[in-house]
């Protein structure tokens, strides 16, 4: 069989707001999972509607050229639209084509996204195997009904089957299908890495925490599995043998959640001569597993912070403390790294005074680098549910979904305050001389120089 896999078209304004100068475009390893999975026995392409900067139009030659027997298309909220859309034209050019919608948005809210004529299939959750007894089903002329973890419709009904169980051998996966990827079209912000090429790699799904605003306990509940280091380290060799790669960046959900794993994971890394990052949790690391991971070659971390207030922190059951995001950044510059920290502004039970404690810790921490949003209520998450009993959440248009865009509006303020608070918070955070001195005492190269003027250009951007 012939299955064109696609990402939907979505600008960099869409991604990263007026900041889009400084965002990444990183390869779909989702899609490249499952491709991989797939060329075994059948043929396989995929197209990046994000990278290419695409309109849904643009695929139409591609479906006409190339005359795929399924079309499947991974869909994120603010995408959902035009992934609909790339069913749409498939149907119109030949009817026989099986259109699959997968990923976040519709494993979060399958009935609604099946509902258009146009998609024959939703897949819930992990893909790779459930592909597989998809085509199954058709090759032996047999319907849906044994496969699990799918919506789909007969006879004008939607129907649903029992969840799949979760992929539990992530080792038994191939390695993501990059070649079938223009690796031209690829690169990280210049704020993510410090070498290049730079490579993306998952090691792990789920998180065994439940914060309010994401959905990632919807789609893998809160069961985390993990690929053993050995295969990752295989991986990464795989990748600096093809591809010279000279820095890993990993992208998990929350990455060394266990001690054991880490620490074999910093003893395997440190021998590669590579720079890596990662994303942590405050409540996760201590002096000693950070020294490790620096003596391994990790330059920086990432952590979700998302309040600077406990009572906010708390309503949106993030699970930490402020004084453990106080401990994590001092920690994390007493061993030599860089602690970059994530901000949403916004969140229920959020005022100006809470809003200005988020921006005031962002400072006081000393982050080396700040991202401030604005709070995207998604469906799937416990706060989609909830978010109207805590403001104003009646914007239902999902292409605003961007975390760009003020969705929801907490009781006791307003679009415009929250508009304000956005821009007083890279304002503050960026325009401070200690910050500024700070950064150009760092330069050491010219992708130094590179990173900074980047910085500054999209600064310039976000005020414009």
């Amino acid at each position: 069989m012939k299955i064109l896999l696609v990402f939907p078209p979505m600008l960099g304004e869409e991604r990263y707001g007026k900041l889009a100068r400084a965002g990444s475009y990183l390869p779909p390893l989702g899609l490249a999972y499952l491709a991989a999975v797939l060329e075994k026995k059948h043929e396989v392409k995929i197209v990046d509607g994000a990278a290419l900067n695409i309109t849904v139009e643009d695929i139409k030659q591609t479906l006409i050229d190339w005359k795929p027997d399924i079309l499947g298309v991974t869909a994120y909220t603010p995408t959902f639209y035009r992934a609909v859309a790339a069913c749409k034209m498939a149907k119109e050019i030949d009817k026989n084509i099986l259109t699959i919608l997968g990923g976040p948005h519709p494993s979060a809210c399958p009935e609604d996204s099946i509902k258009d004529m146009a998609v024959d299939l939703v897949v819930v959750g992990e893909g790779e195997e459930v592909i597989i007894e998809i085509i199954a089903a058709i090759e032996s002329k047999s319907d849906f009904s044994k496969v699990n973890g799918i919506f789909y419709k007969k006879d004008a009904k939607i129907i649903s089957t029992p969840p799949h169980d979760r992929v539990k051998n992530l080792d038994a996966l191939p390695f993501p299908a990059r070649h079938l990827l223009n690796w031209d079209l690829y690169k990280p912000s210049v704020m993510h890495y410090k070498n290049l090429p730079a490579f993306s790699i998952m090691c792990g799904r789920g998180c065994p925490y439940r914060c309010t605003f994401c959905s990632c306990s919807k789609v893998f509940k809160t069961k985390v599995t993990l690929r053993t280091p050995e295969n990752i380290l295989e991986e990464i060799k795989f990748l600096i043998d093809k591809y010279g790669a000279k820095e890993i960046m990993f992208w998990d959900d929350s990455f060394g959640l266990y001690k054991k794993w880490m620490d074999t994971m910093c003893s395997y890394l440190k021998p590669l001569n590579i720079t890596w990052s990662c994303w942590m949790r405050v409540n996760m690391v201590e002096p000693e597993i950070l020294k490790k991971m620096k003596d391994s070659g990790c330059w920086h971390i990432s952590y979700g912070i998302e309040s600077g207030n406990q009572k906010v922190l708390d309503t949106i059951k993030k699970g930490i403390t402020v004084e453990q995001i106080k401990n994590a950044f001092k920690w994390t510059h007493e061993a030599g790294l860089e602690a970059r920290g994530t901000f949403i502004l916004g969140l229920p039970n959020d005022t100006w005074e809470t809003m200005m404690d988020t921006i005031n810790i962002a400072i006081d921490i000393k982050a080396d680098y700040a991202q401030f949003q604005l709070l995207t209520p998604y469906p799937g998450t416990e706060l989609w549910d909830v978010a109207a009993q805590y403001g104003d959440f009646s914007i239902k248009d999902l292409s605003k979904y961007t975390i760009w865009f003020p969705v929801f509006i907490p009781k006791g303020l307003t679009k415009e305050q929250l508009v304000k608070a956005h821009k007083l918070a890279y304002k503050k955070f960026y325009f401070r001389t200690n910050y500024i001195l700070q950064s150009l005492s760092n330069i050491r190269n010219l992708q130094d120089i590179k990173r900074n003027f980047m910085g500054i250009m999209s600064l310039f951007d976000f005020f414009s």
